[in-house]
């Protein structure tokens, strides 16, 4: 299994592409860790990057650049109805790019499993946006990633073992407890829809009916004028 270590060479690898640094935020386990500087003693499996959905069709052509990228891992060849991100190996780690939405109050991420055939949106809802994203220095640039108060109310959510080791790490620095709160509740009252890939193709399927019907009908109404 990968260690921190293996893991923050490559976040510091990505982290020094000039073109999405700013538009990316690392979520998940080994973060806290890599933001205090401290070993977390265990292994970690891969790395959630969160993308801001402006610039996910940048990652996939950075990581064709790279010849990081693979058409079965990419949501976009799937025939999904909607992107849900690609993924890839990274010096041996998987890491796991997320297309996600920060606006109006609303984080919306979405995300794919080529393991299990499944496809899932993730909606929370923030006072500020800041309770959920953060700055984080990577060799001297800045970058983001989700903030501790986020993580340990996540961390604590999912309640595995690993989990509550994490929560227990963040719980022991410094953290903004009214931040903690707001972000506990968000996390509560988040709103998660998983289905299926067979599910997914048929609402696209449906969503092209329907759009092709409306441009018929658009398209009649304007030769009757």
């Amino acid at each position: 299994m990968p260690s921190l270590d293996h893991i923050k060479r490559v976040v510091e690898r990505i982290a020094s592409v000039d073109e999405i640094r700013e538009h990316i935020y690392f979520f998940g386990g080994a973060i806290p860790y890599i933001y205090y500087g401290e070993e977390s003693g265990r292994d970690h499996t891969d790395i959630d990057i969160l993308v801001d959905e402006s610039h996910i069709d940048i990652i996939r052509d950075i990581l064709k650049d790279h010849n990081k990228y693979q058409e079965e891992y990419d949501s976009l060849k799937l025939g999904l109805d909607e992107d849900y991100g690609v993924k890839a190996w990274i010096d041996g780690i998987y890491v796991e790019f997320e297309p996600v939405s920060i606006e109006n109050g609303t984080l919306k991420r979405y995300t794919f499993s080529p393991e299990k055939e499944l496809v899932g949106i993730e909606e929370i809802t923030y006072e500020k946006e800041d309770d959920l994203i953060v700055p984080m220095e990577i060799n001297g640039k800045t970058t983001y990633c989700q903030s501790n108060e986020l993580n340990k109310a996540a961390k604590e959510k999912y309640g595995r073992e690993k989990d509550l080791k994490d929560a227990e790490f963040i719980g022991n620095h410094d953290i903004d407890v009214d931040k903690y709160e707001r972000v506990k509740k968000s996390i509560g009252e988040a709103n998660t829809t998983i289905i299926s890939y067979e599910e997914s193709k048929k609402k696209k399927e449906l969503n092209s009916m329907f759009n092709s019907s409306v441009e018929h009908n658009e398209y009649s109404n304007l030769k009757m004028k």
